[in-house]
């Protein structure tokens, strides 16, 4: 093995080497943080992630002129629907909360038909549930997540009078089906709920190609002609989402400030310790005509060996957590879905800011090495 290679020296001091890579591999902390962050935008997101099948149109307030603008709108929406989603059905939005794996709740927006008839309708226009799946009154499905985190199962009854409900309902409603859906959605119907907004669907049972961007360019189109009418398809959920938890976003990089400063400074610390008994082999690297350029290669080859384990070591441990933490968290209706973006840029941007400084300092430490002083 090359005496001046990394793996020589990591192999020759393996427990100063080893120190410094759990060092580093703990900087997947950053990782889970995000994971955790971005857990929020993934599990609401979910569902909403395929091309719009759907436009749902709801008043933003409650006044005379905004009933005056939904009256008139029931009365006239064929006019502004395109012809490729003009069938339309009334439906009561309700709010319902869910726990997040951070702890606290969140929450969805959910419509229930008033019909049988309504609610075939929608199964029969959209893929979100399996054809020809139907309800009678006061019943509803829900996906298996959302039924995890609230603790139900078919045949529960959830009650209208319950005032720690997660839903607010107008009559008890029986959790007829529980499936395997994406994310946390709830539909059904019954006939003792209002109509206050409505749903606009394809045309046809065969979706037009143009039917997401015609359904989007209602979200533009609607309220131009009625102010108070919000439109809302998959698109408009998520960039809602997003921007809730965009403050989330801001905390996250103060995280990554304080953890690539704390870890910058101990590990600067450690390479000053090691460094200090290093000093007779770099004085003597210079003073057999090593260049300043070779003995940075030399320091960098170092660190990063150091730092790709490390990061490897800490991806494997995340993942082993992850793992584990979404087999016991899945009965509580809580998972991670996918790896986070923002964990992975965070970590390499938190590590970047920890070896830089760290490969500034040696190499100005080795610069005063003199093999005349020894």
């Amino acid at each position: 093995m090359n005496p001046f290679s990394a793996f020589y020296y990591i192999k020759r001091n393996k427990a100063r080497a080893i120190s410094i890579i759990i060092m580093l591999a703990c900087t997947a902390i950053v990782f889970m943080g995000g994971m955790y962050i971005d857990n929020i935008n993934d599990v609401f997101s979910y569902p909403y992630e395929e091309p719009a099948q759907y436009a749902l149109w709801m008043g933003s307030g409650n006044n005379n002129d905004i009933n005056d603008e939904v009256r008139d709108l029931y009365q006239h929406q064929e006019e502004l629907l395109p012809e490729s989603a003009k069938t339309h059905i009334g439906v009561d939005v309700r709010y319902a909360d869910y726990k997040s794996i951070m702890g606290f709740n969140n929450g969805i927006s959910v419509f229930f038909m008033t019909t049988k008839e309504d609610f075939e309708t929608f199964v029969r226009l959209t893929d979100i549930l399996p054809k020809g799946f139907t309800l009678e009154d006061n019943e509803l499905v829900m996906s298996e997540m959302l039924a995890n985190n609230w603790g139900v199962k078919e045949g529960d009854i959830i009650s209208s009078a319950d005032e720690d409900a997660h839903i607010s309902l107008n009559s008890d409603m029986v959790v007829k089906k529980v499936l395997p859906l994406n994310g946390n959605q709830i539909y059904g119907w019954s006939s003792s709920f209002n109509i206050y907004s409505s749903i606009i669907l394809s045309t046809t049972e065969n979706h037009a190609p143009t039917l997401s961007e015609d359904l989007n360019a209602l979200r533009t189109t609607i309220p131009e002609k009625y102010p108070h009418i919000q439109v809302y398809t998959n698109e408009a959920f998520i960039e809602t989402a997003k921007e809730q938890t965009s403050m989330l976003s801001f905390f996250f990089l103060i995280v990554i400030v304080i953890v690539a400063v704390v870890f910058a400074i101990t590990l600067n610390a450690t390479f000053a310790a090691m460094y200090e008994k290093r000093k007779y082999e770099f004085s003597i690297y210079k003073a057999i005509g090593f260049s300043k350029f070779k003995l940075f290669k030399k320091v960098l080859s170092e660190l990063v060996v150091m730092d790709g384990i490390g990061l490897i070591a800490g991806g494997v441990l995340c993942f082993v957590s992850i793992q584990v933490l979404n087999e016991l968290l899945w009965s509580q209706g809580m998972r991670f879905i996918r790896p986070s973006v923002l964990g992975i840029v965070g970590t390499l941007v938190c590590n970047i800011a920890i070896i830089c400084p760290v490969l500034l300092v040696c190499m100005k430490r080795i610069k005063r090495f003199d093999v005349t002083r020894f």
